[in-house]
């Protein structure tokens, strides 16, 4: 038997520092099974998020996943990535899996669109050229060059 979640509520935030993405999702647990019978919090044995970056396929119960605790309605995900100019898009869906180890289809898929730039400091200047112009009546000895 499958279940139906209800809402998944997403909040993405690049942190500072590059490379790492925090996801907050959060979700409402079913009330009742696909044929319409009730589900009680005990007959859920956990659920599954499922994730995509730059996802060219919809998502399927064989993309990453992370299990969360029966009693959990929200989680933090984090993914690491690499900063680049081009804004990533990741995306999420939930299952439930009852007692039984029936899992449920996947939840409407939630998507955001960020950015993650690095924070390191920029390259130095390459080609640099020393031009040493004297005036009328001006001469150049020696020139140091540390």
């Amino acid at each position: 038997m499958r279940y139906i979640l209800a809402l998944i509520v997403l909040l993405l935030a690049v942190p500072s520092y590059a490379g790492e993405a925090v996801s907050s999702l959060s979700w409402t647990a079913p009330e009742t099974r696909v044929d319409g019978t009730p589900i009680t919090a005990s007959e859920i044995a956990e659920y599954r998020v499922y994730h995509a970056v730059d996802a060219t396929e919809p998502l399927s119960t064989a993309s990453d996943s992370i299990v969360v605790t029966a009693d959990a309605t929200e989680r933090d995900v984090t993914l690491q990535l690499d900063p680049r100019p081009e804004p990533y898009v990741v995306s999420f869906a939930i299952t439930v899996v009852d007692t039984e180890g029936r899992e449920s289809e996947l939840s409407e898929t939630v998507s955001k669109t960020f950015n993650v730039l690095s924070t390191s400091p920029p390259m130095p200047p390459t080609n640099v050229t020393i031009t040493i112009a004297c005036g009328t009546g001006c001469e150049v000895r020696e020139v140091q060059v540390e």
